[in-house]
């Protein structure tokens, strides 16, 4: 489909209707225009992203660690190493949250039996990970990865982790199942995946007002490489099925409803953060003639205005943009 399975009706989809469309094989970037397009846009996109975004996607963290089971047990596993404390974070980013998993060991005082690998198809996000980590975390040794999370068995080996997370970044993948599958494998028993995404809109105001906003008075119907449905995985029943196909059990799925993104305090701010921090609605908003985006940028200013609006107030409230946080665990 074109728009590359952006837009929703008035609800999620049944989950029936929101199966890959493209070939859920795995393909190297240069065979896979998907991903082609999500790998140029996140090698080019790192700063606006980190900082337009990072301060949101960083509310999910704690959570995405909790549902991972990082430093859940105290225990020990066969060969003395401590249960919970090797973390693979998949689609790291800037770091986030490998620095919040190390603060967290060294608040319990277990950093000495943690591990961390953080991996990234990205090689200017991987450098900015490893940049940040430097100076938040100088001790910590992090064994940083430039890899596919659908092609890991290259760089992974099996039954290594006790937890996977990604924060957001099975949004960005051709093949999610397959991503689920490669989690499975490198996971120990007992080990658990937890990832994040995007609650579906108008839950998710910011997503809302751009995907609306260009739906109505712009054009909808921009080409983009086929892809998966981008709220897939907001979907609890797409959610089960999905992990339980991959293997998974005690699946969980958690609403992180507090997060606000209190960053973008205009209509200007938000358009330009979607415009040069994203991929797919990036190449949406890139899509449009010059009338469309002067007529789009128009009609968002007045609809985020009366959105952050309270009534009978001159307070602008920040926008709304809740995560779902999934989990599943590998059998023991």
């Amino acid at each position: 489909q074109s728009s590359g399975r952006l837009f929703l009706g008035k609800s999620a989809p049944a989950a029936s209707t929101m199966a890959l469309s493209s070939s859920s094989s795995p393909l190297a970037p240069e065979q896979d225009p998907f991903t082609e397009l999500e790998h140029k846009n996140w090698q080019r996109g790192v700063d606006v992203y980190t900082v337009g975004f990072g301060p949101l996607t960083a509310q999910a963290v704690p959570t995405l660690l909790d549902r991972a089971g990082f430093l859940a047990s105290s225990g020990k596993d066969s060969s003395g190493d401590d249960r919970s404390g090797n973390l693979l974070d998949v689609a790291c980013g800037p770091g986030q949250v490998v620095e919040a998993a190390i603060s967290r060991a060294q608040s319990l005082s277990r950093s000495a039996c943690c591990n961390y690998t953080a991996l990234d198809f990205s090689t200017n996000f991987l450098k900015l990970a490893e940049k940040n980590l430097k100076v938040t975390h100088p001790d910590t040794t992090v064994n940083f990865v430039e890899g596919d999370a659908q092609h890991m068995s290259s760089v992974l080996e099996d039954n290594a982790f006790d937890s996977v997370t990604s924060n957001f970044g099975i949004l960005h993948l051709a093949a999610p199942d397959v991503f689920l599958a490669e989690s499975h494998r490198v996971l120990k028993p007992g080990g658990r995946l937890a990832f994040s995404v995007w609650a579906v809109p108008p839950t998710t105001e910011g997503f809302d007002l751009i995907l609306s906003t260009v739906r109505d008075v712009g054009n909808p119907s921009v080409s983009l490489p086929n892809g998966p449905p981008f709220f897939r995985f907001s979907d609890p029943e797409e959610i089960r099925r999905s992990l339980e196909a991959a293997g998974f059990v005690d699946i969980d799925v958690t609403t992180v409803e507090t997060m606000e993104w209190t960053g973008v305090d205009s209509s200007d701010k938000l358009y330009e953060i979607f415009l040069e921090g994203t991929a797919r609605t990036r190449e949406l908003l890139r899509g449009q003639t010059d009338e469309e985006t002067k007529a789009i940028k128009l009609e968002l200013k007045q609809r985020f205005d009366a959105r952050v609006s309270e009534e009978g107030s001159a307070e602008r409230r920040p926008l709304r943009m809740p995560a779902v946080v999934s989990s599943g665990q590998k059998p023991l």
